[in-house]
């Protein structure tokens, strides 16, 4: 799924008020994470990533990642250290954000 400039708007103002749900400090990036993340954004649609100081990892290495673990998780935005991520929950009961995205075209 490719944003269109209205969507990617509307994702980055959803995602101004959430706090990052995930830190990546210096332990890295690992199986368990991942799925941590995957697990996270399957329940939330759109979520927040943050990368701490201490952390060896950096946004491109997190996305490569992710995107090797599940390739329908998609970018919306990196500002600095956080990242902001979407993806349409499995679950018709999880979707709320992407209902409303969907209406945007």
């Amino acid at each position: 799924m490719i944003f269109k400039t209205k969507q990617r708007k509307f994702l980055m103002s959803k995602a101004q008020t959430i706090k990052p749900v995930m830190q990546i400090g210096k332990m890295g990036l690992s199986q368990t994470t991942l799925q941590q993340l995957v697990d996270l954004i399957d329940k939330r649609e759109l979520i927040k990533v943050s990368l701490l100081q201490n952390t060896d990892v950096n946004s491109n290495e997190l996305l490569d990642s992710l995107e090797n673990f599940d390739p329908a998780i998609k970018l919306v935005q990196v500002i600095g250290s956080k990242i902001i991520l979407f993806k349409k929950a499995p679950k018709e009961s999880n979707r709320k954000i992407s209902v409303e995205l969907e209406n945007l075209r």
